[in-house]
């Protein structure tokens, strides 16, 4: 993200979302009627073209570049989208989107109907997103907007302002973030977490290996151009929670993703590293 502009990567995500909900992945279960509203008009007619190709029986370059890109955004999409419903199941009622970006969660859920969500982000991005969503209903108790400038403030201050309760069970979604932050940086924002944490909260980080990227994945972050900082194997990943008190209930990847979510038929990229932990207090 650059100066006062809404984040490019959060616009990347919406597209590949929008792409995954007109048709182009491979999973049948992928839905996301909000993606679209997220778009700018370039995203929004890259999209209908993409269909429009598709549709026609055409499998150039750009398709195969679209549907990777649906694939890879929709796989993690409903890998976590799972999580949270498990956790919700599991007594949470306070959801936090932690770099939020265009998430649409709060407005297509309706396992949310009971929860109230605080979608933590920048300014720039979050103002956006307001204007867009303004005519949207949304499908959880309460949605509460935290802007948060990360060089002045901390999680645990702006959380505790937005009345954020630090003793009801809580999910955490960091989607798409921990791969931009140092390790201390990561870590500090840990601590953060932990002591916001109830008993019986769970935590669902998405963070990338150290893996050599594929041709797609090499492509899809240049276009993006906001440069990934940290890298982090399982058992690193593992001992981090473990130092605040989150023990990891499941770590899988986008291999365990597309058997499980697509019957094998997701076109991942090889080079593509995604993973996620989800843990529990």
């Amino acid at each position: 993200m650059k100066g006062g502009r809404p984040s490019r990567t959060a616009h990347f995500v919406a597209l590949g979302r929008a792409m995954a909900d007109a048709g182009l992945s491979h999973l049948p279960e992928f839905r996301d009627p909000t993606a679209r509203v997220f778009l700018s008009e370039k995203g929004t007619r890259s999209v209908a073209k993409s269909q429009r190709a598709f549709g026609e029986g055409k499998r150039g370059f750009a398709i195969r570049a679209a549907r990777v890109m649906a694939d890879l955004i929709g796989l993690r999409t409903v890998a976590i989208d799972r999580a949270v419903r498990e956790a919700v199941a599991a007594g949470a009622r306070q959801l936090v989107i932690l770099g939020a970006g265009y998430d649409g969660r709060a407005w297509r859920m309706p396992e949310l109907s009971g929860v109230r969500v605080f979608e933590v982000d920048h300014p720039a991005t979050q103002g956006d997103k307001r204007s867009r969503v303004s005519a949207l209903p949304a499908t959880t108790a309460e949605v509460s907007f935290v802007p948060i400038d990360f060089e002045r403030e901390s999680l645990d201050t702006v959380l505790d302002r937005a009345g954020h309760d630090r003793v009801s069970p809580t999910c955490w979604i960091w989607e798409g973030v921990v791969m931009y932050l140092t390790r201390d940086a990561m870590r500090a924002t840990l601590r953060d977490i932990a002591g916001r944490s109830a008993p019986g909260s769970t935590l669902i980080v998405n963070y990338h290996t150290a893996r050599r990227r594929g041709f797609f994945a090499q492509l899809m972050f240049r276009l993006i151009g906001e440069p990934q900082i940290s890298a982090w194997t399982p058992e690193e990943m593992a001992a981090a929670l473990g130092a605040v008190g989150f023990g990891v209930r499941e770590d899988s990847g986008m291999t365990d993703w597309n058997a499980r979510l697509a019957g094998g038929e997701a076109k991942v990229d090889r080079g593509v590293y995604m993973r996620i932990a989800v843990a529990r207090r």
